[in-house]
């Protein structure tokens, strides 16, 4: 049999479909022999190259694919659109609409032999799994949780705004059983349109909520409990829809079918009984393996990867049986995520070792098999183009108003409403899969599937910089009202958020607060937030340990953080009022939390460990975390009051203020006073330190007899007016002493004959601030959240054993 160059590819296709004509192929091996295999025929026309083996092809799709996403990405990205555009844009630009039919193009990424399966097949595992890892990361308890809002909101926004699309386009459903034009839209197109048009699926809204960093934001908490009510609400009816229409089909009776159906084993009601069973199974008999799995599992250790291999393994079988009840296969193992614990260790797990390839791999590509079929030339002459882009706008338009009028109701700002119903109208991979899902299923047309599938990157491309242009989580925390330390009356109550990010925290936030001299007359309500980082599930999680009625997943890792302050209470008793919470949450939005607490209880001050510890002797760096710099950063520059950073030093060498008691002696803390707000916040705060006998404070203020203006005259007038009335306060015992300094390089110097003699400093940060004292110093800081001295005195050339406290005060917004 003799082959020429162009008849190589009908050549690998009839031996794949109709392999009995020759016997030495069938079929061909899927793997390949190198770039260079050794010929296997003497025919040099039909040895096969690599690319035509179906993992190399695979592999080399992967490539194209995720060049060309991330390449439109690094682009669109400063637009303010997510990567979901990137990946509709590249699916289009593989598609009909600019690649030929007949070509080689075209041939390489939409391949007829027996390739397509492989590539069929590799596409709906990826939806299969990512529908997978977003039941793991789905808590079913925002359910239980959710309040009147997100329901309402909710169930409007999806159910009531598909019978309102029903009702208007009644008339469009007079033409069932009627042969139309294949030019005009028939009932089932618009029904399966406008049904689409007016869902919001937990998925594609949770991914848009993190794309924009908004999921920690009282918004995204309500968008997403919101979405779960939708998803719920709209599995459960399309899953009846299904069963409804399949008995429909079968033409059976509810009261004659049930005996036929057990014998027959493929009726409604068998395949009905067995998605039901599948339920059963998943929450009293899986649930109860993931459970036991955990158990297996030592803390601090990873799962084994054979609990792992078993999951995908089941995973692959639910979606089998999901696509035996007729259900779509995402259902089955959308399921069993749920029925995953979410979070450490089991869902972590899951999520760390599948996400990245996922989401960053397969994902992009079944995007973009899914969309090789639009064929944007084809709408130039079509006559139903009118009527499907009719039914989309006026779908969206039903939606947007419901989802409002809800919330509207509830009394949310306008820019919010118009916020939340841009989310839960936001088009994702969901509807591209439903919309693939009917065309493959031949209930809408090549050019309706056209129109959805450029709607859908339409959508995705304009919403989510509009809703970065209308809602500003930062913004709610701005300050209005002065909320700092310096500005609070005498001997009123002193409201502290400190935040623990280690159990290494504990202790010395603990003796911080000890320090600032609680009492009955001037008392210090302690809220204290315990934050994790989200892993292993989608929505975030903000425990009250006053409020919970029930112990969680999430509350047995804050254990020793609500034990340890519970007791500093009970120590303090009258003295100090304690309330714990937990966050988990992602490292980009933990400071959401910590300034939304902040706002809501009105506090004076957040203290917030520094990123590094160090060894028991102050000799070795035990951790330095990018993650909480990160963090306190964000919070410097956000925060609604003072903000302090605790750089704790070991007690190796130093005392804690418990062990001066012991050994009769005194606490040592020094406030090096520059000038500027942030130093009289600082003043103020260690002046508080004061009261307590056991705490001997010095101020030290640089000076210089230097004719140069430090500061405007209005500073130094606030600053001399401060410190005079600090040196008359007979309350307190306060040893005031100055230091002249030239000019900055003496400033070091001065820092570094003061470590040695206390036990803590107090400085302010000076952020912005020019001085003589720290003029170039800047340029040298290692730790620019730390201010000028701060940096010296946490630098390891000073060789301080020394804690220090970095304090900034509240930046107003008028």
């Amino acid at each position: 049999m003799e082959f020429g160059n162009d008849d190589k590819m009908i050549y690998l296709r009839d031996t794949w479909k109709e392999s009995s004509m020759i016997c030495d192929v069938t079929p061909l091996n899927p793997s390949s022999n190198g770039v260079w295999p050794a010929p296997n025929f003497t025919d040099p026309n039909i040895n096969v190259h690599f690319w035509n083996n179906a993992f190399p092809h695979l592999q080399l799709i992967f490539l194209a694919i995720s060049f060309l996403w991330q390449f439109l990405h690094f682009f669109l990205r400063r637009l303010g659109m997510i990567r979901f555009t990137s990946h509709m844009l590249t699916g289009v630009l593989l598609s009909k609409s600019f690649i030929n039919e007949d070509t080689a193009a075209r041939r390489f990424f939409a391949s007829e032999d027996y390739k397509e399966i492989v590539f069929s097949l590799v596409s709906a595992c990826s939806y299969m799994m990512f529908w997978f890892l977003m039941g793991v990361k789905m808590d079913m308890g925002l359910i239980r949780t959710t309040g009147r809002k997100a329901i309402t909101i909710g169930l409007s926004s999806v159910l009531l705004s598909t019978i309102v699309c029903s009702v208007i386009f009644f008339g469009n459903l007079k033409d069932v059983g009627n042969n139309r034009s294949d030019n005009t839209l028939n009932s089932l197109e618009s029904v399966v349109v406008y049904s689409i048009q007016c869902l919001s699926s937990f998925p594609v809204v949770g991914n848009l909520l993190f794309e924009l960093r908004l999921q920690n934001s009282e918004l995204g908490r309500l968008a997403i409990s919101s979405a779960v009510i939708s998803d719920f609400s709209t599995s459960v009816l399309a899953s009846s829809l299904i069963f409804m229409k399949e008995l429909k089909d079968e033409q059976s009776r509810l009261g004659s079918v049930f005996i036929g159906d057990v014998i027959a084993g493929n009726r409604p009601l068998m395949r009905a009984a067995v998605a039901v069973l599948f339920v059963c199974v998943a929450i009293y008999v899986f649930r109860p393996l993931m459970f036991y799995i955990i158990r297996k599992t030592p803390s601090g250790r990873p799962v084994k990867p054979i609990y792992l291999a078993i999951i995908i393994v089941m995973v692959s079988g639910s979606a089998i049986i999901a696509n035996w009840c007729k259900q779509s296969i995402f259902m089955g193992p959308f399921i069993l995520g749920l029925a995953v614990p979410h979070g450490p260790p089991l869902g972590s797990a899951i999520v760390q070792k599948f996400e990245s390839a996922i989401f960053g791999t397969f994902l992009p590509f079944f995007v973009a098999s899914s969309s090789s079929e639009i064929d944007i030339w084809a709408l130039v002459d079509w006559s139903g183009l009118n009527g499907i882009i009719y039914i989309m706008v006026t779908s969206f338009v039903v939606k947007f108003i419901l989802t409002t009028l809800p919330a509207l109701f509830y009394g949310m700002p306008m820019e919010d409403c118009f916020a939340i119903s841009l989310i839960m109208s936001f088009k994702g991979i969901f509807e591209l899969g439903a919309y693939a899902l009917a065309f493959q299923r031949g209930s809408v047309r090549p050019e309706t599937f056209t129109v959805a599938c450029l709607y859908i990157t339409l959508n995705s491309a304009v919403i989510p910089p509009i809703l970065r242009y209308l809602y500003d989580p930062s913004r709610m925390y701005a300050g209005y009202e002065k909320r700092n330390v310096q500005h609070l009356k005498p001997n009123s109550e002193l409201r502290i958020l400190s935040c623990i990010y280690r159990t290494d925290d504990i202790s010395p936030m603990i003796n911080l607060l000890e320090a600032i001299c609680p009492s009955r007359e001037s008392p210090v309500a302690a809220y204290v937030l315990h934050l994790l980082e989200l892993v292993g599930q989608a929505n975030p999680i903000f425990i009250s340990h006053k409020l919970q009625t029930c112990k969680t997943e999430e509350t047995s890792f804050s254990n020793n953080v609500v034990l340890s302050f519970e007791k500093f209470h009970k120590d303090l008793f009258g003295s100090v009022f304690v309330s714990t919470f937990t966050a988990v949450s992602m490292p980009d939005t933990m400071h959401g939390d910590v300034c939304m607490l902040a706002l809501n209880n009105t506090t004076s001050l957040i203290l917030l460990p520094f990123h590094q510890t160090w060894s028991a002797d102050g000799s070795a760096l035990i951790s330095d975390s990018s993650m909480i710099r990160n963090l306190n950063k964000s919070v410097l520059a956000v925060a609604p009051c003072s903000v302090g950073i605790f750089v704790y030093r070991s007690s190796h060498g130093r005392r804690n203020i418990n062990d001066t008691v012991l050994n009769m002696s005194s606490y040592k803390v020094c406030m090096v006073f520059i000038g500027g707000k942030d130093d009289r916040e600082a003043v103020t705060l260690a002046t508080r330190m004061s009261r307590d006998p056991r705490i001997n404070l010095t101020v030290v203020r640089m000076t210089t007899d230097d004719k140069v203006k430090e500061f405007s005259e209005w500073d130094k007038m606030l600053d001399d007016e401060h410190l005079r009335e600090l040196k008359s306060n007979a309350s307190v015992d306060v040893f005031y002493t100055e230091k002249a300094v030239l000019d900055a390089t003496e400033t070091p110097g001065v820092i570094k004959s003061l470590v040695s003699e206390f036990d803590m400093f107090v400085v302010g940060r000076g952020k912005g601030r020019k001085s003589v004292y720290t003029d170039g110093l800047e340029e040298w800081s290692e730790f620019k959240e730390l201010g000028v001295i701060g940096d010296l005195l946490a630098s390891h050339d000073i060789n301080s054993q020394a804690s220090v406290l970095v304090i900034q005060q509240q930046q107003l917004m008028i």
